[in-house]
C-alpha cells in the first residue's frame, strides 16, 4: 500500500473517530482463532457502511485504507510520546504501525522490548510468545504484498523462533512450513526471505524441536515445488534439502519423470536438476536418464530461445560431471 496521501484522504482525515478506530482494528488483530487472521485491505471501490471500521468474517478481516491510516496516527501519536501506559497499550499501537507499514523497525524492536520484559519477569512467557507467533505469522502469510516479503517481518520472526527454542517451548515445524512457510512463498512467488526461514527452521536442534522428521518437510516442499515449477526459490531449497538426503535418487526420478510428461524447459526446474544430479546420494541411472530427457527436450526448443540456453546449460553441466 503506498504512503501517498491524495487531497481526498487528506480531507477524509480531518473527520472521524480515530480513536474509535485504534481502538477497534486493534482490537481485530488481537484475536486468535484455529487458523491465522485473512487480513485484506479495502480500496475505495468497495463501499463501506461509515460507521464501520472494518469488516470481519471469522478470521477474515477486511480493513478499508483511510481505517488504517486513521489508526495508524493514533499509533504514531503514542509511540511518539515514549511514555506507555502499558505493555498491552505498546503492543495494540505497533500492530498498528506494523499492519501500516511492514519494514516500521521501532515498531518491531518495541514489541521485542516488551516480550524480553515478560520473559524476564516470567509472567505468561509462553502465552505472549505464542499469541506473537500467531499476530506475526497472520502478516506474514497475509494477502498484503509487502507483508509477506518483508524482511523485517521475517527477521522479527526469526527471534521469536530463536526465544522458543531457548525456552525450551514446543513448535510443530512441520506444521509451520505447511502453514506460513509454503503459504507465504505461494503467495509472494520467489519469496526469499521465507526460505531463508526455511532454512533456519530445519537447521534448529531437533531434540527441542520435539522429533521433527525431515521427510516430511521433504514431502511437503517437494510437493510444492511441483505445483510452481516456475519459482527458484522453491527449488533451491529442495536442492538444499536433498543434499545428503536418502530420499534423493526417487525424488528426482519423480521430478524428472514430470519434466519429460509436462515439457518443462523452464530455467528454475533445470537449475535445480543440473545441481542436484551432482549429489553423492542420486544414482548414476537418474543421472543419465535425466541426460536423455534434457537432450529429448531440447530438440524441440527454439534456437536462441531462454529454454534452449537453459537446457544447454544443464548438458554442458552434465559433460563436466562424472557419470554423464
Amino acid at each position: 500500500m503506498s504512503r501517498a496521501l491524495d487531497a481526498k484522504t487528506k480531507e477524509a482525515l480531518e473527520h472521524g473517530d480515530h480513536g474509535k478506530v485504534f481502538e477497534d482494528i486493534s482490537k481485530a488483530l488481537s484475536q486468535s482463532f484455529d487458523d491465522l487472521l485473512e487480513i485484506e485491505f479495502l480500496g475505495r471501490s468497495h463501499a463501506v457502511n461509515l460507521d464501520a471500521s472494518l469488516l470481519q468474517d471469522g478470521n477474515a478481516l477486511a480493513v478499508p485504507k483511510i481505517r488504517i491510516i486513521q489508526a495508524f496516527l493514533v499509533a504514531n501519536r503514542l509511540s511518539k510520546r515514549g511514555n506507555w501506559v502499558s505493555d498491552e497499550e505498546a503492543l495494540k499501537a505497533t500492530a498498528i504501525m506494523l499492519l501500516m507499514d511492514p519494514e516500521h523497525l521501532t515498531a518491531a524492536n518495541i514489541r521485542k522490548r516488551v516480550l524480553s520484559k515478560i520473559m524476564l519477569l516470567q509472567q505468561d512467557t509462553e502465552k505472549s510468545l505464542r499469541r506473537e507467533k500467531y499476530f506475526v505469522d497472520s502478516l506474514l502469510t497475509s494477502r498484503l504484498h509487502r507483508h509477506t516479503k518483508s524482511p523485517t517481518l521475517w527477521s522479527h520472526r526469526r527471534w521469536l523462533m530463536s526465544q522458543f527454542r531457548h525456552l525450551g517451548f514446543r513448535v510443530d515445524v512441520v506444521d509451520d512450513f505447511k502453514k506460513v512457510i509454503l503459504i507465504s512463498a505461494e503467495r509472494h512467488p520467489r519469496n526469499y526471505y521465507a526460505w531463508c526461514e526455511a532454512r533456519s527452521l530445519v537447521n534448529l536442534d531437533s531434540v527441542v524441536w520435539d522429533q521433527m522428521l525431515n521427510e516430511s518437510i521433504l514431502l511437503e516442499v517437494e510437493r510444492w515445488c511441483l505445483s510452481h515449477h516456475d519459482d527458484i526459490s522453491g527449488w533451491s531449497f529442495l536442492l538444499y534439502m536433498l543434499g545428503g538426503s536418502d530420499q534423493a535418487s526417487p525424488t528426482v526420478a519423480k521430478i524428472i519423470g514430470l519434466a519429460e510428461s509436462f515439457h518443462w524447459k523452464n530455467e528454475s526446474v533445470w537449475y535445480f536438476l543440473r545441481n542436484v544430479t551432482t549429489k553423492e546420494k542420486v544414482s548414476a541411472s537418474v543421472r543419465s536418464e535425466t541426460k536423455r530427457i534434457c537432450e529429448s527436450l531440447r530438440q524441440s526448443t527454439e534456437e536462441n530461445s531462454i529454454e534452449r540456453r537453459a537446457l544447454d546449460q544443464a548438458l554442458d553441466c552434465f559433460s563436466r560431471s562424472d557419470g554423464f
